[in-house]
């Protein structure tokens, strides 16, 4: 008689009942077949839910299309869409999906485990880099080019150059004949313009609409229609010429005058060269306006530019003297003098003086000056239109004698020398010929000879 005691389960059996590790062969076969069964039911659970996600996702597309092709049916844009997805699905047949993929990208379902394997590709990719390597090495490399090769090197064909030669040609030649139209367009209401002025300067008001047609000769309705055509041409000019004006104005930017002022002034050059524009001496317009245009800025940064306006005769002058200089001391090295400028440019020795004596900079007699500044500049600066004593006296006794002199000539000939000369005036203010002429209501040739007359007479008188 055998005693069976119970063991004692120790720790470690535990643990393993606990979770769930069969110790016999039974157990073991009960355990792999629980399992199996576990992992089908997983799998065809998991097929359900992709069939179910499918069917959902499919009938929400087909929703969403149809309300798409909807809303381009009240668009009306339909035949658009079609026509576009038409030429979308023609290129994408004619479009190599092989050569155009990226990498060889593998994409492997594990259907046991539910897994998606991804393979990139660079192994394959390594094989033919040594493959080609050794054909290379063998002499035996054939020039095979892969489609990413032929898509980097690919460059767009250039258009043929004669073709494009003849379409900038023909291009530059309609917008030359569009300027030529929209001048002739600007000068017809440039004519009825004046023909307005010349009957407002007549009658003293301004005319109405339906005597200015009646003056010009055309009914009210053909007056408006060029009126309109014209201001029309006008704004397409000042628009097509925009450029030009901008680029001309860059030259006289920072000279004193606001670039605004400046572009103004050029596109009223550009309307006064469409008034005077001929198209029968074949020049294109924007070649001719460019005079008119620099013309208008220049006079511009002459007559405003400076405190104290300098003649344009006398601007002139002071450019060429100040491009002269330039030259010179570019070629020389050195500050030139004026013999060397008046060589270099033809102008007297006087003149070019009187030029630099122009651009100097106007200040104010207001400005505080010494050290520490506490004088006013008026207050040290000379009056030179004060003369001395000695001066005075002089010019009184020389008045003097000229008065006894002219006491001897005819009452007109006395009058004209007075005005002329401003002789017995205080302030010695000159008169010319046209203004003597209109205060003694007669021809300024009439008062030259007078004044000729009466110097001889004064000559024979002295001799």
């Amino acid at each position: 008689f055998v005693q069976l005691v119970p063991r004692k389960e120790s720790s470690d059996d535990a643990y393993d009942r606990s979770i769930g590790i069969p110790k016999n062969e039974d157990d073991m076969t009960y355990f792999s077949s629980s399992n199996a069964v576990k992992t089908s039911r997983f799998v065809l659970l998991m097929k359900n839910l992709d069939t179910l996600e499918n069917m959902f996702s499919d009938s929400y597309a087909v929703r969403l299309e149809d309300d798409i092709l909807e809303q381009l049916q009240r668009l009306g844009a339909i035949h658009l869409f079609n026509s576009c997805l038409s030429t979308t699905l023609r290129s994408a047949e004619t479009f190599d999906s092989s050569s155009h993929a990226p990498a060889d990208v593998l994409r492997k379902i594990d259907s046991a485990n539910c897994k998606v394997i991804v393979q990139s590709g660079k192994k394959e990719l390594r094989k033919l880099r040594r493959k080609r390597a050794v054909d290379f090495e063998a002499g035996n490399l054939s020039l095979q080019f892969t489609s990413r090769d032929v898509r980097k090197n690919f460059r767009t064909p250039k258009t043929d150059s004669a073709r494009a030669v003849a379409r900038s040609r023909y291009k530059k030649q309609r917008i030359t004949q569009s300027e030529s139209d929209m001048a002739a367009g600007f000068k017809l209401v440039t004519e009825l313009e004046r023909i307005r002025k010349k009957v407002e300067d007549e009658s003293g008001e301004t005319p109405s609409f339906s005597r200015w047609a009646e003056a010009a000769r055309i009914e009210s309705k053909e007056l408006k229609r060029r009126l309109n055509y014209g201001w029309h041409c006008r704004d397409q000019l000042l628009k097509s010429s925009r450029s030009l004006v901008v680029f001309i104005a860059r030259n006289y930017w920072g000279l004193g005058i606001a670039f605004e002022d400046l572009i103004q002034a050029g596109n009223m050059a550009v309307l006064r060269g469409a008034e005077r524009f001929d198209q029968s001496r074949g020049y294109k317009f924007s070649t001719y306006v460019q005079y008119w245009i620099r013309k208008s800025m220049s006079m511009l940064v002459a007559n405003h530019s400076r405190g104290i306006r300098i003649p344009g005769t006398m601007n002139k002058v002071i450019n060429q003297v100040q491009n002269a200089r330039k030259q010179l001391c570019a070629a020389t090295g050195r500050t030139p003098s004026d013999l060397e400028v008046a060589k270099l440019t033809g102008i007297s020795l006087e003149r070019i003086r009187s030029a630099g004596r122009c651009p100097r900079v106007v200040g104010s007699v207001d400005r505080r000056v010494g050290n520490p500044p506490g004088t006013l500049l008026m207050e040290v600066t000379a009056d030179e239109s004060i003369c001395s004593p000695e001066e005075a006296a002089v010019r009184e006794e020389r008045a003097r004698d000229v008065e006894r002199m002219v006491r001897g000539l005819e009452w007109r000939e006395r009058e004209v020398l007075v005005l002329r000369f401003g002789l017995g005036r205080r302030d010695g203010e000159k008169k010319s010929l046209q203004e003597i002429g209109k205060i003694l209501c007669v021809s300024k040739e009439w008062v030259r000879r007078i004044e000729t007359t009466a110097l001889a007479k004064l000559r024979r008188t002295q001799s």
